[in-house]
């Protein structure tokens, strides 16, 4: 255990570049982590942002993290990585081989919230065991604006109650397992229309509504011992009417430090994302936000266009950092400050990595996820309800083959789901052996009138996923669905594998059976479901 003594000592050996290099949380592009290394060498930095870009595998994430820490402990002060990763649910990384679970909208359906608890020391176990560290969740956003394309299935709800429960749950098991906690995106997402990756979207709430609502569930994951929050590149106008969250130092000190006491680390969303790059200059916005009041900026996205220069990007920022610090602009007390934190937190708290799970482990964490996926299930509305268990049974997907080519995201960020949820639906309902006519989205547009008169039920499966800088198109399969349940409202069945916001698009009298989340173990217990099975 280091003393206050001797961490302030340690930071006082340290050069002016070593200083600044452990400001920033950084990302490289590919497999190869020697591309890093450079960066690693003559700052020290704090650590790196890792990705499904980075390793898909278990192995593959073994030993990158083995390869970075390796490269930090030759430094001069060989002090460890901080290896973060969007390990939150409906984002992931080393699927499909890592358990996500069913995602945290449908962990907030379950009326037990400890259950959360077992999915987050799962994702902190399964990191842990490869070297990643820092898990990047949960993400403690209120759905108080459910249509938001980024946040939706990323958050445990729309009652901010309920979503601090389980915010609270989530870090308790993160952290009992030694994983470092994160809560985003402060002071909150889920009350915007907006996507940071492409705009500053606005929040126009006054700071008690604020304290009612968005707030809540970060006061409440504080309490729980959360040690890094992540800000918001959004601006609120009624608490600061220039700046978004991630450079106003009244949302980050005011707010954060002082009204809710958070001693813990401050770290920036992605100075990359468009919300950033499209306003403000790139380095300067760096300087910006550690004179707001972050402790370490997160450069996650340096591929983000897909640029072969994102290494001198980084670099930049790193170099006006340093220079600020030299000229004075960037108080070196401040810095120091920053340093205490970021050094106490990494030599006294974090983990390196914990040993690889035993089969036996994994098999576990494997039933887990499956005993909470099929508490998950709801219907909603129960027009057909139970299922008829004889006559012709279609199930249709209503989204056209088209709308998936977006799902793997090429920059590994997102839900990295290679399979749909229809596939896993469908595949479920095969193995059983029941009885279904299958229909892809062309096939039931131009679908046979008569077969859809002569059957007992219509099952229309319909998905959504929280994509990074663009949206899942939706239109397609919402028209599809409305036509039909428009039709044959009685026999209707909307199996939705996402969000409920939906349902507000059909008939009062359709059936809707809802997962709450388009993971595959989130579709299999819905399709148990409409096969009746007994929930375990």
């Amino acid at each position: 255990m280091y003393t206050a003594n001797d961490i302030k000592s340690i930071i006082n050996k340290m050069s002016v570049k070593q200083k600044v290099g452990q400001l920033f949380l950084l990302a490289y592009p590919g497999k190869n982590p020697e591309i890093i290394k450079p960066l690693i060498d003559e700052y020290g930095i704090a650590g790196c942002y890792i990705s499904q870009d980075n390793a898909e595998t278990f192995d593959e994430a073994e030993q990158i993290s083995s390869k970075l820490q390796a490269m930090a402990s030759q430094t001069q002060n060989g002090i460890p990585l901080i290896l973060g990763v969007d390990q939150e649910g409906s984002w992931g990384v080393l699927v499909p081989e890592s358990h996500t679970g069913p995602g945290n909208l449908a962990l907030g359906a379950i009326p037990d919230s400890a259950r959360t608890a077992d999915m987050y020391r799962i994702f902190a176990d399964e990191m842990l065991s490869v070297g990643y560290n820092a898990l990047l969740g949960p993400c403690a956003d209120v759905n108080l604006t459910p249509d938001s394309p980024i946040i939706g299935a990323r958050s445990f709800g729309e009652d901010p109650e309920k979503v601090a429960r389980c915010v609270a749950y989530a870090v308790q098991g993160c952290t009992a397992s030694g994983a470092l906690a994160t809560l985003k995106h402060f002071p909150g997402h889920g009350s915007t229309s907006g996507d940071t990756h492409r705009e500053i979207p606005r929040v126009e709430r006054t700071l008690d509504e604020l304290f009612k609502t968005d707030l809540l569930p970060f006061i409440k994951g504080v309490e729980a011992g959360a040690d890094i929050v992540m800000t918001s590149h959004i601006l609120y106008p009624k608490i600061d009417p220039e700046n978004p969250a991630t450079l106003s130092s009244v949302i980050l000190k005011d707010i954060l430090r002082t009204r809710i006491g958070f001693k813990g680390i401050i770290l920036s969303d992605s100075m990359n994302m468009g919300a950033i790059r499209k306003f403000y200059d790139p380095a300067e916005s760096t300087l910006l936000a550690l004179k707001a009041g972050v402790d370490i900026v997160m450069l996650s996205e340096e591929h983000y266009d897909h640029s072969a220069d994102y290494l001198d990007k980084q670099l930049a920022s790193l170099r006006k950092a340093e220079e600020a610090v030299k000229s004075g602009k960037l108080s070196v007390q401040e810095v120091d400050e920053k340093l205490f934190r970021i050094l106490s937190l990494k030599l006294n708290k974090m983990k390196i990595r914990m040993p690889r799970l035993s089969a036996q482990r994994y098999s576990e964490s494997e039933c887990i996820q499956n005993d909470i996926s099929d508490k998950c299930i709801q219907v909603l509305q129960r027009g057909l309800w139970p299922l008829p268990k004889t006559g012709t049974r279609i199930c249709i997907n209503a989204a056209p083959e088209t709308v998936y080519r977006s799902l793997i995201n090429a920059r590994g960020i997102g839900p990295n789901q290679k399979k749909t949820a229809y596939e896993y639906f469908k595949e479920t309902l095969e193995k059983s052996g029941e009885n279904f006519i299958y229909l892809n989205h062309n096939e039931a547009l131009a679908g046979n009138e008569d077969q859809f008169k002569r059957a007992e039920a219509i099952l229309i499966v319909t998905e959504d996923y929280p994509l990074p800088g663009e949206d899942f198109p939706k239109a397609e399969q919402e028209k599809l669905a409305q036509k039909l349940a428009a039709k044959y409202a009685e026999k209707t069945v909307i199996v939705g594998l996402r969000s409920p916001y939906e349902i507000k698009l059909y008939p009062k009298n359709v059936t809707y059976l809802c997962a709450f989340s388009s993971r595959g173990c989130a579709a299999k217990s819905a399709a148990k479901v409409i096969l009746q099975f007994p929930q375990m």
